[in-house]
């Protein structure tokens, strides 16, 4: 019998993290790390990002992560940034490659893109244009799995997440990402084999062709099934 695929998911308890724990627990084994207590999961670590010592204890063991913790607004001041995704990613990053974890999956977010006009399909060959420190972060993130998959035996991918809304499971609009495609996007991000560091976007199909979802087909072998419907907002 296969041992099955042991994965760490950091903000288990979030809204994407309890949407990967219930899309993939009986497919691997799934530990989670997390501030508040992770119901639907039997191995479960409660501690902070910002502790190495709380997420080395949690990496161990583990064959990838997938790092969805963190602050997640726009608004967030630069003291929790700095805690939480700046400080907690290189935790993460560094607390993998001292436990010998192969794959990070990390979550950065479309978002990077918003500010060029709409009629620019977005490639992960554009630049990113941050407009808050949150942001930052997800450039920052990006980068330092860059240097971890080019220094050390690691891969990365970072998965660029379109607009996720916990009551919204379908998509009804080219940025956002349907449940169901959020584990699919996740689950290759760290199973598709020779991977070294990829950016994808995590966004569904639509008939609005604002993201290249097809560079995602060709790295990960990720098809989203879900489409949104309408035209264009140009």
């Amino acid at each position: 019998m296969v041992e099955q695929m042991k994965i760490l998911i950091t903000g288990a308890a979030g809204a994407i993290g309890s949407t990967l724990v219930k899309g993939l627990k009986d497919k691997y084994q799934l530990r989670g790390l997390d501030l508040t207590p992770m119901p639907d999961l039997d191995d479960t670590i409660t501690g902070d990002i910002a502790d190495f010592d709380t997420v080395s204890n949690a990496t161990k063991g583990m064959d990838a992560v997938m790092h969805l913790a963190g602050c997640a607004s726009g608004g967030t001041p630069w003291e929790e940034i700095l805690s939480y995704n700046i400080v907690g990613t290189y935790n993460v990053l560094e607390a993998a490659r001292q436990n010998g974890v192969k794959r990070v999956a990390f979550a950065s977010r479309a978002g990077l893109l918003s500010p060029y006009p709409k009629d620019i399909k977005r490639t992960v060959t554009l630049p990113p244009r941050p407009q808050s420190y949150y942001s930052i972060s997800k450039v920052f993130g990006e980068n330092l799995g860059y240097m971890y998959a080019s220094q050390f035996e690691m891969e990365f991918v970072a998965v660029r997440i379109g607009n996720f809304k916990k009551d919204r499971p379908i998509p009804e609009h080219p940025h956002q990402l349907s449940h169901a495609d959020t584990v699919r996007v996740f689950e290759q991000a760290v199973i598709h084999p020779g991977v070294k560091f990829e950016v994808v976007f995590g966004v569904s199909d639509s008939t609005w062709d604002l993201y290249d979802v097809e560079h995602g087909q060709i790295v990960l072998d990720y098809h989203p099934q879900d489409k949104s419907d309408l035209p264009p907002e140009i």
